[in-house]
């Protein structure tokens, strides 16, 4: 079996990012009622800076500001 498993979401050279009907793991289907967000998967699956533009007007992870620390009781 090779390492080019193509059940799992991958991008093509070209960035576009494809999620295989056969994907056992439903969970990376945004579409559907269990599926993660789009932004979510991009994540896990690393997508740069330009990629995720294409995909989501979601904050890139790198770009969020540092959540802040609150302690219990506030």
């Amino acid at each position: 079996m090779s390492d080019d498993n193509k059940d799992k979401p991958y991008f093509k050279e070209d960035g576009t990012l494809v999620i295989p009907f056969a994907c056992p793991d439903h969970s990376y289907k945004y579409w559907k009622k269990e599926g993660k967000k789009l932004s979510e998967i991009l994540k896990d699956l690393g997508a740069d800076k330009e990629t995720w533009k294409k995909f989501t007007t979601d904050t890139y992870p790198d770009d969020a500001p540092p959540k802040k620390e609150t302690s219990e009781g506030e």
